[in-house]
Order: C-alpha cells, then structure tokens, then sequence
C-alpha cells in the first residue's frame, strides 16, 4: 500500500537524516567553542530525530499523493520514500540554520535581505536534488538494508547509544575539584591581607540602608559597612554589566578598554587586577554569574581557579547542548507554555555562589587569596519573595518579572517592580547573614580587605523607562561601594567626594603593596581617605588651639590692651575659625579630593557620555537615539540630584567665579579630552562570534532583544 509504505519509509529516512544534521551541528559547534561538555552529540542525534520525524511522515504523506500520477517498482519506490522523508526533514530544517547564521555572521543581525535568502533557497534545493540522487542510488545499493524499519532504528539506537557513552569522555575538571592550589604566601605579601570582592550586579546604592532607604532593608549589609569605609558618591563607567566590569577589573574607562559593544571580549592586552594580583603571587578566583562574564567574553584571564556559575537547563540539557540551534527551539516554546519560573535557569542564586566562596577559601587558607563574587539577585527577572511579601513562609512562588518578557513596562507598574526589586535585594541581604557568620566563626572576617560594589543600577521610570543600560542618570550609575580594612581600620567613615568603580583595582593593589597595573586610569581611595582623616586631625587640633587663644587674648583686643602682634594672632585665630567652620558649600563635596567621573554607553544605539564634576554633571547623547535622550543635558547634582531640571544652555554654574557662558561648553571639551585621551591608550578589541547559547543566555538577561534573540527561538 503506498500511503503505509511512504509514511513508513518517509518517517525512517526523516529520523536518519535529521539525526544526521543535528550531529554535523554539535560536532561542528564543539570543534569551534570548545568542550564544555560532550553530550551534546548524543542529545541532538535523539532531538533532531525526534523532531524530523513529523516532517518526514508529512514527506510521506506528500508523496503518497503524487503516487497518484507516478508510481514506480517496489524497490526503487522504497528508496524515494526514504529520501523524500529525508530531504521532507532535512530540508526545511537546514534551511532555518542557514537563515540564522547568515543573519548572524553575514549580516551582523541587520536581517538576511532578499538576494540573500534566495541564495540560501538556492543551497538547500541544490541540497534537496542531490539528496534525492544520491539517497535513491544508496538505499538501493549499500543501504538498502536500511529500508526495513527494524534496520533503521537498529542502527539509530546504536548510535544513539554509542554517542551516549562518549559523552562520559572527561573533557576537564570541574574548577571546584581544584580549590586548592597550596601557593605559599610571598614573603612580600606576609603582612598584607587576603581580599574578597563581592560584586552585586543592577545593585542601586540608594536601594541601601547604608545610603539612606527607609524600612531597614538591608541589615546585614548595614552592619558590615559599619566596619568599613563607606563612599557615598561613587559611580560606574557604565550601565551594562559587560562595560562595566571589564572597567572595574582593568581600571579603564569603555573606550579604553574597548568592552563595551554586545559581541566584544575583552582584550587579551588588557592589564587586569587579577593578572596583577597572580604575578605578585596571590591565588585567584573569581566566581562569575553572569554569561556576560564568563570565559566566553574572554574575563578568565589571570585567574588560577574561575568558574561560570552557569544557570540550570531544562530537560537534562548541559553547556554544549545549550548551544543546539533546535534545543533553543524546544527551550523557547517550553519557557513561553508558562508556569513558574526557577531561578537557577537565569542565574545560580546567592546560597550557591556563597556556597563556592566557602569551598574556595576553606581550601587555600594557607595562601594569600583574592576572590571576587558574583551575585545576581537584584538583576531581572525579578522574583516575588512570599516570606518578604506577608504570604507564607515560602522563599520564591515561581512569579518572576523580566525584561526580555516586557521591555517597556507601563509606568503604572513602577511602584510594584521597585517593590520587588527592593525585596530581591532584602533577600539576597538574608543569604549574606549566613556567609558573613561563617567568616566570622573562622576567625577569617577581622583580617579580610572585603570591596562590596555593583557594575549598575536599575531605573523605574525616574526619566521615563526602565531596566539599564541605555542612560546614565544616576539611577543607572550610582551605586554602593563598601571597603572593609583588616582590622575594621578606619570603621564607620563615611567618605563625601566623589569615588569611581575604576578606583577599585588600584585601591586593592596598593592595599597589597603592589604597584598599579599598566594603563590603569584609576587611582588609590585608601591613600586619600588616610590624607583626609590627617588632615581631618590637623584641623581639629587647628581649630582647638585657634580657639583657645581667642579665649585667652581676644578679650584684650576688644579692649585696646593687647600689642600688635598679639592682635595679629587674634586675627589669625579668626581666620582659622570662619575657615574650619564654614558651613559647606555646593562643590566641597567634590573637592579635594573628589575624583571627576566620566561613564561611556554604545548600547542598543544609544551612544551615551556624561561627566560628572564640581557639583555638575552633563550627558551628552547621539542624535535620534532609541531611548529619546537629549542630545545634552545639564544638571545640579547637589540640588537637584534627581536629576529633573536641564539647565543646558544656561550660564548656571554654583562652582565658578565668574558665570561667564554655558558651563556644559567647558564640562564637554573636558569630557572629550578625558575620552580621547582613554581611546588613544586603547588596546585593541576584539568581537565574540556569538552562538545560539550565548545569545539567548543574554536575551534572558535582557541584554539582547528583537531579531538578535528571534532568530534563535
């Protein structure tokens, strides 16, 4: 019967040939990215069959319909089956593969215009013609024990299960079986203290109670900046993770370290803190949660242990799985049938990494260590907290809100998302009380140098949108930064003038004793903050011997009694009184010592610079960018530190002594300066030919969006 034959024969030649396609792509995608792991061979021989099959079967169900006009002898009439159920498969299959690589490599996302998809329709019907002549002469010759169905899946379970066993083949230890890497401490280094980095990414410092948020949100981290120097001005270079990090671990503003673009890695010429750090003798880590970090983006560099906290994959998927064009497809679908949400698909929660802290620091005790950890829960989607929200004892109930989901939330949501986000960061505050504990019954937590910042903000609405990186309104860029001393030195300062994340490296560096790296445009907090508390003394005691001489010998001027020189010291006295005690004014909190800020955004088409000095800040933004920015904005950030009054174009300027002009016109020719000077000591970039796994990682993040994340669905 041809209706049982061609379905029958349609649907064998489907399940080899898709197979057969799904193992060219995972052998290729492993030769090319490397091997994280190798099950994915064996996974897209069973998923690319699986899904061919439907196709093969509708191959046959065509077929049988044309047998009505054709008809051919049984055994040659087996063979068309089998090809045309292949080619049914195969085809339409290879054809969407095609399609995303030609977006992706050749029209660099821009879309595959009309010559370019009659090419590619051009390739595969060449594909389906010789197909089909040479699937014909094959299953009729070598193969033809093929067309039994018994022969056809016989074989394919074989090689289903030998492709299994291969994927037992060891590709690589698991970085966390070689915590310890028993470096002795440098003899240098004997006196000098271990360092953790706790990095919180899209963390607002004001979201803080250490910067001023009402309800005592964050306990924990309010009793550890009780121990630590706490700067409340201090800004990243960026709103987006990848710019940003790559800015704090290399000291260098974006267009110097040219890591600012969605396919950049960073620069293997980069000097980083960890490759300082390592040659000085000091065993690294860093515990990266976020795909945007992680050796893909080449941020492994100088580390002797790193690891990607890489997020969870449903159906028994792994790393090299994840990269499978038609596991995307399969994910996508499953992800948009609803239902809760896990966290540990977007990211590893903050138990799991602080977990790896432990096992990090537990194993290298007897080295001089350096450790940066990545927590993600602030970052969308942000997850409902029953146990925070009044509703049970239950931590999450699988409602999460995320912007690859809606990028653009009505306004009216503003207050419920910040409500959830601030419960996010209240959450994450409740797993650092465990690991603060543990440090502390070690005896480890009175001797550690701990940094606590974040790479970004997050906006709700202040200025009209959501989510980050495409402003640099304080929202965005202002964020916490936390240095607790060995010894809790200098504990409960709080530092005015302005900081920058840049000024991380050099901070760490020169706590170590070590010279700052090549390029690094940062500079050392700790030495200023050891100037200002001297100098804060040397007031002090100026002010107190100013004032006790006026009360010794101020009564006898009044009264016409006292010498020239007596009278000469009064008005000496005086001067150091209405100097120490003036009241503060606009710029103060930005002078001396206060470093000028200068943040970088080419993300999304928003091409973004602001600096910000002298109790000003200017934005300057490209002309027509998506996100309706003006072209330059100027705001009082000590009066108006919403930032919601422009003032360009007017002479306004609290910190100059003649108003003479507009002030942006200084502030952009400063900024420009700074920028060129950072772009002429620019390394080199390079670009990461992002796959299928990688995109989608980010648009689940939100850092890709549109045809970038639908041409891997």
């Amino acid at each position: 019967m041809n209706l049982f034959r061609n379905v029958i024969q349609g649907a064998a030649g489907a399940l080899v040939g898709a197979s057969t396609l799904g193992l060219v792509e995972a052998v290729y995608l492993l030769a090319s990215q490397g091997a994280p792991d190798l099950l994915s061979p064996a996974y897209a021989w069973v998923l690319y069959g699986l899904i061919g099959l439907p196709l093969g079967i509708g191959a046959g169900l065509v077929l049988t319909v044309f047998n009505r006009w054709f008809s051919f002898e049984e055994r040659r009439a087996e063979a068309i089956s089998f090809s045309f159920g292949s080619v049914g498969a195969v085809a339409p299959m290879l054809l969407f593969i095609l399609m995303y690589l030609a977006n992706k490599v050749v029209y660099a996302e821009a879309g595959v215009p009309t010559t370019g998809k009659l090419a590619i329709l051009g390739l595969v019907g060449v594909y389906a013609v010789l197909e089909l002549t040479a699937g014909v002469w094959l299953m009729r010759g070598p193969l033809k024990f093929l067309l039994k169905g018994p022969g056809v899946l016989g074989v394919w379970l074989v090689v289903a299960f030998a492709l299994y066993g291969v994927s037992f083949v060891p590709t690589g230890a698991d970085p966390r079986t070689g915590w310890a890497h028993g470096k002795p401490v440098p003899a240098a280094l004997a006196n000098k203290p271990n360092v953790l980095v706790i990095a919180v990414d899209t963390l607002r410092a004001d979201h803080l109670g250490t910067y001023g948020r009402a309800g005592d949100p964050t306990p924990v981290i309010d009793a550890y900046a009780a121990d630590s120097i706490v700067f409340e001005d201090n800004f990243a270079a960026a709103s987006w993770t990848r710019s940003s990090f790559a800015a704090i671990w290399s000291s260098r503003i974006p267009s110097s370290h040219n890591t600012d673009k969605k396919a950049s890695m960073m620069p293997d010429d980069l000097v980083l803190l960890s490759e300082v750090l390592q040659d000085a003798g000091v065993t690294t880590a860093n515990l990266a949660n976020n795909i945007n970090v992680s050796s893909t983006f080449n941020f492994d560099q100088g580390y002797d242990t790193f690891l990607y906290e890489s997020p969870a994959y449903p159906f028994g998927a792994t790393e090299s799985v994840f990269s499978l064009t038609f596991y995307k497809v399969v994910h996508k679908v499953h992800e948009r049938m609803g239902g809760a949400k896990e966290v540990a698909t977007f990211y590893q929660p903050a138990e799991v990494v602080l977990g790896d802290a432990k096992g990090f620091i537990d194993a290298n005790r007897d080295s001089r260590w350096f450790l940066g950890v990545h927590l993600m829960e602030p970052h969308d989607p942000y997850f409902e907290h029953p146990y925070l929200m009044g509703k049970g004892d239950a931590e999450f109930n699988g409602v999460g809100f995320a912007r690859a989901e809606v990028e653009s939330p009505d306004p009216s949501q503003a207050d419920y998302l910040q409500q959830v986000y601030t419960d996010e960061i209240r959450h994450m505050d409740r797993k650092l009380a465990d690991f603060f504990d543990w440090l502390k019954a070690q005896g480890l937590y009175d001797n550690l140098m701990i940094v606590m910042t974040a790479d970004h903000g997050e906006e709700f609405a202040e200025h009209g949108g959501f989510w980050h990186g495409t402003t640099l309104y304080d929202e965005q860029i202002h964020v916490p930064l936390i240095v607790k001393m060995p010894g809790n030195l200098f504990a409960g300062t709080r530092v005015d003038w302005q900081s920058r994340n840049i000024d991380i490296a050099p901070t760490i560096a020169a706590a170590l004793g070590l010279e700052p790296g090549e390029g690094w445009q940062g500079s050392d907090l700790l030495a200023d903050v050891f100037e200002a508390d001297r100098q804060a003394r040397v007031d002090a005691q100026r002010l107190d011997a100013a004032k006790a001489l006026l009360a010794d010998t101020k009564p006898a001027v009044d009264a016409g009694e006292a010498d020239e020189d007596t009278q000469v010291a009064v008005r000496e006295a005086e001067a150091v009184v209405a100097e120490l005690e003036a009241p503060a004014g606009a710029c103060d909190p930005y002078a001396p010592k206060g470093r000028v800020v200068v943040s970088e955004e080419d993300f999304e088409g928003n091409v973004v610079n602001a600096i910000r000095k002298g109790g000003l800040k200017l934005i300057e933004a490209n002309e027509g960018n998506p996100r309706g920015l003006p072209t330059t904005a100027l705001f009082d950030v000590v009066t108006d530190g919403g930032e919601q009054k422009n003032l360009a174009g007017t002479d306004y300027d609290p910190c100059a002594d003649d108003a003479s002009g507009p002030p942006e016109a200084d502030l952009s020719q400063e900024l420009l300066d700074i920028t060129s000077g950072a772009k002429a000591q620019a390394v080199e970039g390079g670009d990461v030919q992002l796959d299928c796994a990688e995109i989608v990682k980010l648009c689940a993040l939100g850092y890709m969006s549109g045809p970038d994340c639908e041409a891997c669905q």
